[in-house]
């Protein structure tokens, strides 16, 4: 069922919404300089990778993988941004990709135009607390959680970092002016990719490609090429598509940073992709347009393999949950039993019954990760 329409606003993120934007204004009375323009594009393009590299590539879509301080690490430089905390972030998107340019979806331009889909659904009362049931992959981490509920501690450190640093010069080219480019350049990704540019891929909804904004989002602007593929944490499938955060990421897997680094097919990096993936046209030959078909179908079939991974690890996420809650349970009951013996009977009776209802519920986490692999990928039929 489609979410009813809204417009309230809170005023108190509209209000600091307002205030950076006039405060990106000082650079005004700063004067100009060099070296607050280099601050500004340093700081913005450092924490852009942080949003694109981290709170999308990683925590969103889990493309590749990071030891723990480095996955908290990356989470840190991104909340300096001021988008919110890194899993109400990654919860928003999942749910986005889940219900693109649908009803449901919270952020598309096709149903609430584009000043909900730039900024009206951020500062909209209805999406302000995080959705922790979207991500349980990550909520396990007691860290990321409290990252998430301390969302403007980052970013103040940040700003207070850069004025310590380089004066008001820091503070106002480096922190205030960059932060705000840094809001629209993201969100621009939600509005214009998906109103502007070009579409390679058949994709169910209005994703679009442009490489002005892969310049400016450091490879963001394959958005048509995201939704067609989510799974490849490269998002510029050919070579001319620049796509500076998967270069990154593609070091960072040389020296030993990143593990498990996902990339798209090679038959999607080829010339005739997004042709391929088009119907054939008419009286084209029947072995041709078989072959054309065939292909569709393994595309699709990979997509419905990265859709499937990622519903299997929030799934093996709620069943490790669940083994944790078990063993919490038992250790619980048995330490009733020896220390109050008859009289926590009655507590250790409520103990099991609540143990074999989470018993229940894993088994029927188990039951849908076994359907969604199942249903995820048909079984080829040979033509």
């Amino acid at each position: 069922m489609a979410e009813p329409v809204r417009s309230r606003y809170r005023v108190a993120p509209a209000v600091g919404f307002l205030i950076v934007h006039l405060a990106a204004a000082g650079v005004y009375f700063v004067g100009f300089s060099w070296e607050g323009v280099a601050l500004c594009l340093a700081s913005y393009y450092l924490r852009m990778f942080a949003i694109t590299a981290g709170f999308h590539r990683y925590f969103s879509h889990r493309t590749y993988r990071l030891n723990r301080v480095s996955q908290f690490a990356i989470a840190f430089l991104g909340q300096t941004s001021a988008q919110k905390g890194v899993l109400w972030w990654a919860s928003n998107h999942r749910h986005h990709h889940r219900y693109s340019d649908l009803p449901e979806d919270i952020h598309s331009p096709t149903q609430r135009g584009f000043w909900w889909s730039h900024v009206g659904w951020i500062l909209s009362s209805d999406y302000a607390t995080t959705d922790l049931s979207r991500v349980p992959d990550l909520a396990k981490f007691p860290e990321l959680r409290w990252l998430d509920r301390h969302q403007f501690l980052p970013t103040i450190l940040y700003a207070l970092g850069l004025y310590a640093a380089f004066g008001a010069t820091g503070l106002f080219y480096g922190y205030f002016l960059s932060t705000v480019l840094l809001w629209h350049g993201t969100f621009s990704i939600n509005s214009v990719m998906h109103l502007i540019g070009r579409r390679d891929f058949p994709t169910t909804d209005t994703s679009r490609n442009s490489f002005l904004f892969a310049v400016f989002t450091t490879g963001e602007g394959w958005h048509n090429n995201h939704h067609y593929f989510p799974g490849s944490a490269a998002q510029g499938f050919r070579w001319w598509q620049l796509d500076p955060t998967f270069y990154a990421l593609w070091l960072g897997e040389k020296v030993g940073l990143v593990r498990d680094l996902h990339r798209a097919p090679a038959r999607l990096r080829r010339k005739d992709a997004g042709r391929r993936a088009r119907p054939a046209p008419a009286g084209e030959p029947w072995n041709e347009a078989i072959r054309r078909l065939t292909e569709r179908w393994v595309e699709r079939r990979d997509a419905a393999w990265a859709t499937a991974r990622h519903a299997v690890e929030e799934l093996e996420a709620a069943r490790v949950h669940a083994v944790e809650r078990l063993e919490r349970l038992h250790a619980e009951a048995v330490e009733l039993r020896t220390r109050a013996g008859v009289a926590a009977e009655k507590r250790v009776e409520e103990l099991h019954a609540e143990i074999e209802k989470c018993r229940t519920h894993l088994a029927e986490v188990l039951e849908r990760l076994v359907a969604a692999a199942d249903a995820a990928v048909p079984v080829p039929v040979r033509v």
